[in-house]
């Protein structure tokens, strides 16, 4: 057996399971309503006060064999392959994460390692072109039983790299760089070789589907809006009641891991609030916790906190009016104070705050350093820039420019709690310099779809998602102009070149440094101001271990379960 490459991926959209492809938007954190697109992260920062991960961890032997955990999701997905385009944005990778898995598996602060269920070895054999060669684990297999072959990875990637327009995947992107799999020794070994070389190569290396599936694209648009696809995991889906909202799942019969500790995991469909009152009538052994449902579960078990995922941050329309003056972007910045947004934000989860120096990376992350310099909170500064680019101060406080008051207009979603403080939290502050700001109710379900997209706003603030691997999916919300994700009105040249250098670095140190300069790069011209990361929080049933609290880390679900007696008492002291 050939030793297995552990090495660390420089690190955006990370959720349930192993998702990596993508990073989520929202309108206002994880308390409000949730309208995303249609198209879909200096001086080393302090170590942030929260741990990467922080659920009870135990060893087999101290959980108890057998028993069924009750978890909860926010609704079902329209298709349960979480391959095809009716599936973004929902939970099924969440739902679907006992029963999936990869040839690699994401470590606590963002890197990756092989998973040997799964591979024996991931190995990079060539770097110009970049080459990987994969020797799967000979054991493994679908849930029909037939194993997992070189012929499942090339149907994989031919029906995701974008050359059968028949097939409606969410994203080429990644797949559409691969110019080639070719099978090695034998069926259980092939070769992935990139045309451009890229960073993120881990993400692409493994079949999420049987060959079957990938070879059809009826199969894979139509076949799963009302079963899942097939298990290559410790658990099954064994039942889908779409009317009473449950996702039954049991322990997979072919599995070839350690048996796992659980017997059963039901996904329990309910909004944030139901779930909550759920989890304090001992209906649900964990649910994620918002703003808005943490202070519901009361006194009931216990509430994790781990470094977060969610950040906030204030984009800026760059593309018309005082705006497009990048020394008034440079302004706005200097005059937002990010502290106070980011204790608020934390606060409402009872966790420290955590303002984020990144629009790539987050605290915790490996490689993670605060590039914020340029946007440091400095209303002197912030006037002083005003100044140079035209503007004069009125006797009222405020700025205006041949006569024309210096006023920006900041669309908010209604009903949104969170996204409402901080929009009037940055009023505030740029009121305070001499800049006006109209905020703008509209309605959350339209948000994205008349506002954002069509740009028609000067500076709007909603929350993204970091991921382990954040540089694909980031690189458009920057670049190019025309990019239908890119919100700036802005397409500078030098992100582009940025983004493809970041990308073709394989080597970690390097990469990491470049991932810096790339930050200050963004930062300097202010298309976003990064504002803070929230905090996970999970509130657990006591004695459940190794599931909770996580930033990146996804959970050994062979190990899930319930202390025994003996061990819970012990860990309790």
């Amino acid at each position: 057996m050939r030793s297995p490459l552990r090495a660390a991926a420089a690190s955006v959209l990370l959720a349930g399971s192993l998702v990596l492809a993508g990073c989520s938007v929202l309108p206002g954190g994880g308390d409000e309503a949730d309208p995303k697109p249609k198209a879909t992260a200096s001086a080393q920062a302090p170590v942030t006060a929260l741990d990467s991960v922080a659920w009870t961890s135990a060893a087999p032997p101290e959980v108890a064999e057998g028993g069924a955990l009750r978890l909860a999701a926010s609704s079902l997905p329209a298709n349960f392959n979480p391959l095809q385009a009716d599936s973004a944005d929902s939970d099924v990778e969440k739902i679907l994460g006992p029963t999936s898995g990869g040839a690699v598996r994401i470590t606590a602060d963002g890197g990756w390692e092989v998973d040997p269920d799964y591979a024996e070895s991931v190995e990079v054999t060539d770097r110009d072109p970049l080459t990987v060669q994969v020797r799967l684990n000979e054991d493994a297999v679908w849930e029909g039983g037939s194993s997992i072959t070189a012929k499942d990875m090339v149907a994989f990637w031919q029906a995701q790299n974008g050359s059968n327009d028949d097939f409606q995947v969410i994203s080429t992107a990644g797949y559409d760089a691969i110019s080639s799999v070719e099978p090695g020794e034998d069926e259980f070994e092939y070769t992935v070789t990139f045309e451009q070389p890229t960073a993120e190569w881990p993400l692409y290396v493994y079949p999420r589907l049987a060959a079957n599936v990938s070879s059809s694209p009826k199969l894979f648009n139509e076949a799963f809006r009302t079963r899942a696809i097939s298990s290559n995991g410790p658990f099954v889906v064994t039942s889908i009641d779409a009317t009473k909202g449950v996702v039954t799942q049991e322990r997979n019969p072919r599995w070839w891991g350690d048996t796992p500790r659980l017997e059963k995991i039901s996904w329990n469909v309910a909004d944030p609030k139901l779930q909550a009152e759920a989890f304090a009538n001992d209906e649900l052994d964990a649910v994620d916790l918002q703003a808005s449902t943490y202070a519901s579960v009361g006194k009931t078990g216990t509430i994790q906190r781990a470094a977060g995922i969610e950040w906030s941050q204030v984009t800026l329309n760059g593309g018309r009016g005082p705006l497009s003056d990048v020394d008034v972007r440079r302004a706005v910045a200097r005059a937002i104070n990010r502290e106070p947004i980011a204790t608020t934000a934390a606060r409402a989860l009872g966790g420290p705050p955590a303002p984020l120096g990144s629009v790539l990376l987050v605290p915790g992350q490996a490689g993670y350093r605060d590039s914020s310099a340029a946007i440091a909170y400095d209303p002197p500064a912030a006037k002083e820039l005003l100044v140079g680019a035209g503007y004069e101060q009125g006797a009222d406080g405020m700025f205006a420019k041949d006569g024309e008051p210096l006023e920006l207009t900041m669309p908010v979603p209604e009903d949104t709690p969170a996204n409402t403080a901080r929009a009037t939290a940055i009023q505030k502050n740029l009121k305070a310099v001499g800049i006006a700001v109209k905020l703008t109710p509209v309605p959350a379900d339209t948000f994205f779809d008349q506002v954002v997209i069509p740009l028609d706003f000067d500076l709007v603030t909603f929350i993204r998602t970091a991921s382990p691997f954040p540089l694909t999916a980031a690189k458009p919300f920057f670049f190019p102009l025309d990019s239908p994700e890119n919100y700036t009105g802005i397409g500078t040249a030098r992100f582009g070149t940025g983004f493809d250098t970041v990308l073709g670095t394989l080597a970690d140190d390097l990469r990491r440094k470049r991932i810096a300069k790339l930050d200050e790069w963004i930062l300097a011209d202010v298309p976003v101001i990064p504002l803070a990361v929230t905090p996970v929080a999970v509130a657990v049933r006591d004695g459940l271990a190794n599931y909770g609290a996580s930033q990146f880390e996804q959970p050994d679900w062979t190990t899930v379960g319930f202390l025994t007696p003996k061990d819970s008492a012990q860990k309790k002291k």
